[in-house]
């Protein structure tokens, strides 16, 4: 269960955070070499214990924050204005439950994103819950 709540978490706050994401990074000329790869990841080592506390902790609020917006958007899903409206305000919702955890939202969602690419480190957050 405990896995599940994770991953289902993750997939939720990376969906919903990745817009201001992709925007801050469509800001930002490519550069010429990198491949959004492994390369790219963050380290676990980047990360603080504390960091990483506050990530675990913020997940029963990331969780509860997804399921009712996800039956917001369900609600409105012929109505493409209105879900708009709706996913821009679950991304408020999001980006304030995780900074009021401590973390800034660019924190969370490295560390949201080494989680997804890295089992290892997905293992160790699990293990906190």
């Amino acid at each position: 269960m405990k896995k599940s709540m994770l991953t289902s978490t993750l997939l939720a706050a990376s969906f919903l955070l990745a817009s201001p994401a992709m925007a801050e990074q469509a800001s930002t000329p490519p550069k010429a070499s990198a491949p959004a790869s492994q390369a790219s990841l963050p380290d676990a080592t980047d990360f603080s214990e504390q960091q990483l506390q506050a990530f675990v902790d913020s997940q029963k609020q990331m969780g509860q924050i997804q399921q009712s917006y996800s039956r917001k958007l369900q609600a409105k899903k012929d109505n493409p204005t209105e879900a708009a409206a709706i996913q821009q305000e679950a991304r408020q919702a999001l980006a304030t439950a995780v900074q009021n955890s401590g973390l800034e939202v660019k924190t969370y969602n490295q560390i949201a994103m080494l989680a997804r690419n890295d089992a290892d480190f997905r293992a160790k957050l699990q293990a906190m819950l």
